[in-house]
């Protein structure tokens, strides 16, 4: 019995790896998510043939929470799961700027110029380097808003352009409109809703950790904002 256990688990194991090496990271997570809870209600089984019922059946339904297939919580755990469709906006003179909270996906769109109604990703070097010259001209945050993409999608890009000059700009003000759209967030988000939302882009834009200051700036600003009595 304990051979085939162990087989189980190896082949379980090399198939899981297999599995999760092709599987996009979005999907991965939700995947891990399922085998934990399949594991988790395998586990109640063995707990409930042993006689331990009480506790067989808290296991259980800990297992269907994170499956997201159960009747009392059919969409899983709340505390277990990212809200999804959250998004964070950032606009400024020449582009808007979009972070799809759930993918991690970072892209902007063109407002003004020859290349208006584009998004950044469709543009070729060429294009890029006409647009940065663009915004070099705007009295805003567009440079750094443009910059912050760039580091984020062509780190190269200082280099292979020649230049290594970074634009200094701060995020000095902002309205309680922007900081709700900042942070992913809809009017009237609770203080609760605000520091999640914060924590969780600190993450990807804390510049210690290859994000960008600039963008950091702004979401320390859009919690101070939201935050402030």
């Amino acid at each position: 019995m304990n051979f085939i256990i162990a087989l189980v688990i190896v082949f379980g194991g090399l198939w899981l790896i297999r599995k999760l090496a092709k599987t996009p990271p979005g999907q991965a997570r939700a995947l891990i998510q399922q085998l934990a809870g399949g594991a988790i209600i395998a586990f109640s089984g063995l707990l409930a043939l042993r006689g331990q019922m009480n506790l067989a059946a808290g296991v259980f339904v800990f297992g269907l929470g994170l499956l997201g297939k159960g009747a009392v919580f059919p969409d899983g755990f709340p505390w277990a799961q990212k809200s999804t469709g959250q998004k964070s906006r950032v606009t400024a003179s020449q582009l808007s700027m979009e972070l799809d909270h759930d993918t991690g996906t970072m892209d902007g769109k063109v407002l003004a110029g020859p290349l208006k109604g584009k998004k950044l990703s469709q543009l070729q070097p060429a294009e890029l380097q006409q647009f940065h010259a663009q915004c070099r001209t705007a009295n805003d945050q567009s440079l750094p808003l443009l910059e912050a993409w760039l580091d984020r999608t062509q780190s190269e890009w200082r280099s292979s352009w020649g230049g290594n000059q970074r634009a200094t700009a701060t995020a000095s003000s902002m309205s309680r409109e922007e900081a709700y759209a900042v942070l992913g967030l809809r009017p009237g988000a609770s203080p609760e809703d605000v520091k999640s939302a914060h924590k969780r882009l600190m993450k990807e834009f804390h510049p210690d950790r290859g994000g960008s200051d600039y963008l950091a700036a702004k979401i320390n600003l859009a919690k101070d904002v939201l935050l402030a009595a």
